[in-house]
Order: structure tokens, then sequence, then C-alpha cells
């Protein structure tokens, strides 16, 4: 598999312009805090109780993405191969990608909110497949730029997905029982 991986690496690297490199650093930078900020602000907007969930859950998904990275310590790409170049700055360690964290994480909290602020079916929809392709497209990034193996990104990808669902999950339980409260004190 790590030859497949490294190959893949070299293979997009290979046919990458420097107008590429430089798309996909400003790509990268949305699976960042500049993809956090966004996607609190709009959460802000629309849910302002989701939008703090939102930030709390980040933390804690930012916070165990490091510990793994430390107790796995997998080198980067460009550490173990000198075909592959650092686009990305990148030191530390590479399993799981947080950058594909954050995209996964951004991209279910999104989508959680376009399916229950939304009146549109369209908008669903088309928030739907932009949400589905919006981790793939960073992780995507993170192998272009060297910094990422594939199986960095999808492992990435899946606990971003992971902690927002708990995240969201805890949410909605909070709200219930939020609003069964408030029923019955609006009954007494």
């Amino acid at each position: 598999m790590n030859e497949f991986e490294t190959n893949l690496i070299e293979f997009l690297q290979t046919n990458a312009s420097i107008g590429w490199i430089s798309l996909f650093q400003f790509i990268t930078m949305l699976g960042s805090y500049l993809g956090f900020i966004i996607v609190f602000a709009i959460l802000f907007i629309k849910q302002r109780k989701l939008s703090y969930v939102f930030a709390v859950t980040f933390v804690v998904a930012s916070v165990f993405n490091q510990l793994l990275k430390l107790i796995i310590a997998r080198d980067r790409p460009f550490v173990n191969n000198p075909q592959i170049l650092n686009y990305g700055g990148e030191s530390g360690y590479s399993m799981p990608s947080g950058h594909s964290l954050c995209g996964g994480l951004f991209a279910t909290f999104l989508f959680y909110n376009i399916l229950t602020t939304s009146k549109y079916k369209t908008t669903k929809i088309l928030g739907g497949i932009f949400c589905v392709l919006f981790p793939f497209l960073i992780a995507y990034s993170r192998m272009v730029l060297g910094v990422h193996y594939l199986s960095d990104t999808l492992v990435g990808i899946a606990l971003g997905v992971i902690f927002a669902v708990l995240g969201i999950y805890l949410y909605r339980y909070y709200m219930k029982r939020r609003n069964k409260a408030k029923t019955q004190e609006n009954l007494q």
C-alpha cells in the first residue's frame, strides 16, 4: 500500500504546474483555520447554539488528532522519498491528516445546517454534493502538496465525520432536553 501511495503522490506532483500547486496551497487552507472561520460564521448566523457546539467539537477533534499523530508517529511522504517535495511547508507526523479531518468535520456540520435550515430541495441537493466533495478536495490538496499519504487523508476524513456526528448528536440531545424542560415549565 505504501508504494502505491508514494507513487500516487509522485504522479500528482510530476503533473502539477506552479499555478496548480498555488491553487492547492489555497485550497488546503480551507481545511484549516480559514475554513473554521467560514463555517463558524455561517453556523453563527443560522444556528448560534450549533456554532458553539461546532467550535468545541473542532477543538476536541484537533487535540485528539494531534495525540493520534504522536501515537502513530508516521513520517510524512517527503521524509522517506526525496522525489516528493514538501509544497505544504509541513513538519511533524503524517497520520492522520488534520486538514482532512477538518474537511470532514466542516462538511458534516455544514450539511446538517443545510438540511435543517433550507426550505429548498435544490439547495439541499447541491449543498449535499458540495459537502461530499469538499473533504476529498482537501485530501487531494494534501497529497498534491506532498505532505500526506492517501491513507492519512482517508482516516482524517473519517475521524472528522465521526466527531461531527457525535457533536451534532450531543447538540440534538441537549436541544431536545432543553425544549422538553421549557414545555414542562410552560405547563406549570
